[in-house]
């Protein structure tokens, strides 16, 4: 799989720059991708930061190419404004053209640039290939409502195929303009030299031709930043598909969570107390007293199923976990959870699991939090925890009802924190990164780090948050 993944998002990195030229291939010069991927066997190596850092440099020599040339146009201008000479006039529409395609070549880059880094942000390398983060990547509807208040208020039937298409056609729109006007300040020029038209007509057309570009490269770049995040989510949703055709065997990483190993570093095991620690209470029960924690932001990490030989989750019956990256879509998304815990249990013939099991879900989150005691932000978990049996999903005591869009990130949010201390493992690599961390080793993986070496359970009182907290229904089955 890992073959034809990689090749998948190379393709996405390249597909605008070579659209572009299709489209435009007059006027813009948007050059062949160097050996980056060349072959199969070195994509299979695709290195994002080294793709990134080579396209940086393009840009930094491009700039310098251009500020160079847009002084020589700076000295051009000068003499127009003292002579009024039509060859001046002549070598400063040249140039600008020349400039102009540089500037073409420069935006190019700066859209491979732009879909680099959302490659970057919404994937990662694990064992077996390059992963899609498919839950971090925004949804299409969120997308969609956020454009179409900018482009089209009144329209409702609008997917992201429209805006792409939307922003393709005002692009190729622009530039029939750019074409016009082009055309029009040649016939200036000839108007000119005949007497019937001033210098400062052509320069009033030069200066409509850059304005036509900047639109031009704003239509593109929308255009390739929703096509790149559409790609993504389109090889995402493929891999879910793939992962989730055949269920794995308990205790495996279902789901693909990025297996990680622990780390003897004297600087993981030094000072193990609770300095770090962020303000909470060590028993649910007294989440009245429990001070604010603020969290500037937090997104869906992975999810935590462990499995019960009993009618409702006991450390004493535990049978079995998995692991997956499939949050819930809503907050009442929660039976699949069940279902595939029961399709596991079948698997190893615990087929009385169905009717006398249990499960204990965690919905891992990790974001930054601020410490008052340090008076910083640290790294930070936060979960979500309910649990099911074959009746319905509900939610414990002291805890708080999920979010209502839980596979979204989230940002400046206040919650009340259950802080189970010091129970995380060093972990290095993983999803924790190449750097040793506290971090979950469920499932045989590593993931949702925290400098406190905890996790964190979002708690609440019934005074504060009504029917969202304490024991409560999610959902009831049949």
């Amino acid at each position: 799989m890992q073959r034809w993944v990689v090749l998948f998002v190379v393709g996405v990195l390249f597909l605008s720059s070579f659209a572009f030229a299709e489209e435009f291939q007059e006027v813009e010069r948007v050059p062949v991708r160097s050996g980056i991927c060349s072959a199969c066997s070195s994509c299979q190596g695709f290195d994002v930061d080294k793709a990134l850092s080579e396209i940086n440099l393009k840009i930094e020599n491009l700039t310098r190419l251009i500020n160079q040339n847009e002084a020589e146009l700076q000295k051009l201008y000068t003499e127009l404004n003292r002579t009024k000479s039509v060859e001046t006039l002549e070598k400063i529409v040249k140039l600008e053209d020349e400039v102009q395609l540089l500037k073409s070549e420069l935006e190019a880059y700066k859209r491979q640039k732009l879909s680099l880094e959302l490659v970057k942000k919404y994937t990662r390398k694990t064992p077996y290939g390059v992963e899609v983060l498919y839950y971090r990547l925004p949804r299409e509807d969120v997308l969609v409502r956020q454009y179409i208040e900018k482009v089209h208020p009144v329209r409702k039937d609008v997917d992201l195929d429209w805006l792409i298409a939307f922003y393709r056609q005002g692009g190729e729109l622009t530039f029939d303009e750019h074409i016009e006007t082009d055309m029009e300040l040649k016939e200036t020029i000839k108007e000119i030299k005949a007497g019937n038209a001033t210098v400062e007509d052509a320069l009033g057309l030069i200066e409509k031709k850059k304005q036509i570009w900047d639109r031009i490269y704003a239509y593109l770049e929308e255009r390739d930043k929703l096509q790149t995040l559409k790609k993504l989510k389109e090889l995402g949703r493929k891999q879910i598909i793939m992962k989730t055709a055949g269920i794995q065997s308990l205790a495996y990483n279902f789901g693909g969570i990025n297996e990680g190993s622990s780390c003897l570093s004297v600087t993981c095991y030094f000072d193990y107390g609770d300095k770090d620690t962020l303000p909470g209470v060590n028993d649910p029960s007294n989440a009245e007293s429990a001070p604010l924690v603020y969290y500037s932001f937090f997104y869906p990490v992975a999810v935590w199923v462990g499995l019960y030989d009993s009618s409702s989750p006991n450390a004493t019956k535990f049978w079995g976990e998995y692991c997956t990256y499939e949050f819930p879509s809503t907050s009442t998304d929660v039976k699949k959870y069940w279902d595939w815990a029961v399709e596991k249990a079948n698997s190893r013939g615990f087929y009385s699991f169905k009717d006398a099991g249990s499960i204990q879900v965690k919905l891992f989150y990790d974001g930054s939090a601020y410490n008052p005691k340090e008076g910083t932000y640290q790294e930070s978990n936060i979960i979500w925890q309910f649990e099911c049996n074959k009746t319905g999903c509900w939610v414990i005591n002291y805890r708080l009802k999920l979010l209502s869009e839980p596979d979204l990130g989230h940002y400046a949010e206040y919650y009340k924190l259950y802080v189970y201390a010091g129970v995380l493992s060093c972990c290095k690599n993983g999803d924790v990164g190449s750097f040793c961390k506290w971090a979950n080793k469920h499932c045989g993986g590593c993931f949702a780090p925290d400098e406190s070496k905890s996790q964190n359970f979002v708690i609440c009182t019934r005074d504060e948050y009504g029917s969202q907290c304490g024991w409560d229904w999610i959902i009831k089955f049949g």
